[in-house]
């Protein structure tokens, strides 16, 4: 059902974030999980709630985790839709709707998109994590010490 509804058991509250200079992979993504408010329910829409564009339903969980989804992001979840037509946050952002360690937490450039995410296992049994949208990764191992070599020596 299309809302801004996790449960912290098989749907999960998270953001994708990019241009992390210390993220494991090199990449400089990081899928970041938070918790949700386990008291939230999902109700039909009406002039007392509000829901993201194309919601099925309205959540009404609140900001409970500091790192975690902002009231904003709730309100307005709508991770159903393309990136592009989605509120993409900067680091002032997050940190005016209360995430205030964010640009300490992850660097000055860094900027993200919630996301609603599941876990799932693939056919070599390894971890995915996946959003509704289609965005996935697995954990990084980051690079092995004789890689970090490679690269210093030979400029990789």
């Amino acid at each position: 059902q299309k809302s801004a509804a996790a449960d912290n058991t098989s749907i999960f509250h998270g953001r994708e974030l990019r241009q992390i200079p210390t993220a494991n992979g090199g990449m400089g993504f990081v899928l970041q999980l938070s918790y949700a408010d386990p008291s939230g329910t999902v109700s039909a829409i009406d002039e007392s709630n509000v829901a993201g564009k194309g919601a099925e339903a309205a959540w009404s969980g609140e900001a409970v985790d500091p790192q975690g989804w902002s009231s904003e992001e709730i309100a307005t979840y709508d991770g159903w839709r393309g990136d592009s037509f989605r509120q993409w946050r900067k680091g002032s952002m997050y940190e005016a709707e209360g995430f205030d360690a964010f640009s300490d937490q992850f660097g000055k450039e860094a900027f993200g998109l919630n996301h609603r995410f599941f876990l799932h296992l693939d056919d070599r049994e390894r971890m995915w994590l996946s959003a509704e949208d289609g965005c996935e990764g697995t954990p990084s191992e980051g690079r092995s010490l004789m890689g970090k070599l490679g690269g210093i020596l030979f400029g990789k």
